[in-house]
């Protein structure tokens, strides 16, 4: 294996073991650095996630709550989505913005960005913070049953703190807009609605 992060993997052969229009099943076998074949398999996803911290003029926060099929469980969230790999995240974040709470924003700015479980799947989630925004009506996709709610942004950082945020992504934004405020590195007109 090398420092520099070369790619010790070696693919010996591939195989879609499921396709479906959200994401793909492969099925490799893989030697690990010159090491003995064994089975790898890995979800590929076609779409990518993103979610928006919006924070309006009281410095309050925008929640969404739905009930989430795959964890079979209610989960508070920031408003956040999909789109086709390969799409914008900026655009897909003012859009969702726009479904899931009403507002346009005059600013956004990306406060995370990565892999959400990179041994498994190359699923990929981008997370921003919005400020400045104009409010309007939510128009939410026909299979979303939300309740909204708004909350401060110490609340909205400590219901991620307990698990009430169900959102991986979205608990990122909220601790990396948290980190980012104890460190001065957000815009002055940012900082000022997130002081207490």
């Amino acid at each position: 294996m090398t420092d520099d992060g070369g790619n010790p993997w070696r693919i010996l052969q591939r195989e879609t073991a499921f396709d479906c229009p959200y994401f793909q099943i492969w099925r490799d076998s893989v030697s690990h650095a010159g090491g003995t074949p064994r089975p790898y398999s890995s979800v590929r996803v076609k779409f990518f996630g993103v979610s928006v911290a919006a924070i309006d003029r009281s410095g309050k926060v925008p929640l969404v709550g739905q009930y989430r099929h795959v964890l079979d469980r209610y989960t508070w969230e920031i408003p956040g989505g999909g789109a086709l790999a390969g799409s914008d995240p900026l655009v897909t974040a003012k859009a969702e913005l726009r479904e899931e709470i009403g507002c346009t924003a005059a600013h956004l700015l990306k406060i995370v960005e990565g892999a959400a479980s990179p041994g498994t799947t190359d699923e990929f989630g981008a997370g921003f913070v919005a400020w400045d925004l104009e409010e309007g009506d939510p128009s939410p996709d026909p299979e979303e049953i939300l309740s909204s709610r708004r909350v401060p942004f110490d609340e909205a950082v400590a219901m991620a703190l307990r698990g009430e945020i169900g959102n991986m992504l979205g608990i990122a934004v909220l601790l990396g807009i948290q980190a980012r405020m104890a460190c001065g590195d957000l815009p002055e007109d940012l900082m000022a609605l997130l002081r207490p």
